[in-house]
């Protein structure tokens, strides 16, 4: 009995040894939205809702970036971002896949913009994500880390390319369906000071 007794502590003792209970430690990430511009610019348009942001290194495990923020994003105007959450703490790793969830937003287009070749006289306001009004966008990427580092933070970068989704059909419809955005968003990452 006493050496089933040693036999088990030992047993129990080398389960523990084998644990893995390194703590990873937190890095700094942010989420922005950009919308390059198409040849016929919608400017003065944008994008409002409520919007949120999430990395993944397996695509089943997600980290999010913050809880869902209401946002305005301007369409079609080069060099200006919008900041989904702010930069907020998340675990130092790497990752594969971001994500950009878009509730109840609305494209509000102006009078004069330029829609898949028609010229708008009024304001237009379009739904995203058809009837639930929800859009989930899942992006590939090049693997990037987020750095256990104070003095840098991740960036990810949502391309929403709206001058491929804003169309004549969208127009019609009052909507734009998932489909239509998740086959236009790019994503890159960058490393920046803080």
């Amino acid at each position: 009995m006493t050496n089933r007794a040693s036999s088990l502590a030992l047993l129990c003792l080398a389960a523990l040894a084998c644990t893995d209970t390194t703590v990873t430690g937190m890095g700094r990430a942010e989420a922005v939205i950009q919308d390059t511009p198409g040849t016929s610019p919608a400017t003065g348009s944008s994008l409002a809702g409520n919007s949120s942001a999430a990395v993944s290194a397996d695509g089943v495990t997600w980290v999010n970036l913050g809880s869902p923020n209401g946002i305005t994003v301007a369409l079609q105007e080069a060099g200006t971002t919008t900041t989904v959450h702010g930069e907020t703490g998340a675990p130092a790793g790497d990752y594969s896949r971001v994500r950009l969830v878009f509730s109840g937003v609305e494209a509000r287009l102006l009078a004069g913009a330029v829609i898949g070749g028609v010229t708008l006289t009024s304001n237009v306001d379009l739904t995203l994500g058809g009837a639930d009004q929800e859009v989930v966008l899942t992006v590939s990427v090049p693997e990037f880390t987020i750095e256990d580092d104070p003095a840098v933070r991740r960036t990810i970068v949502f391309d929403l390319r709206s001058h491929l989704w804003l169309t004549s059909q969208a127009l019609q419809a009052g909507t734009v369906e998932d489909a239509a955005i998740q086959g236009a968003i790019q994503a890159s990452t960058r490393l920046e000071n803080r």
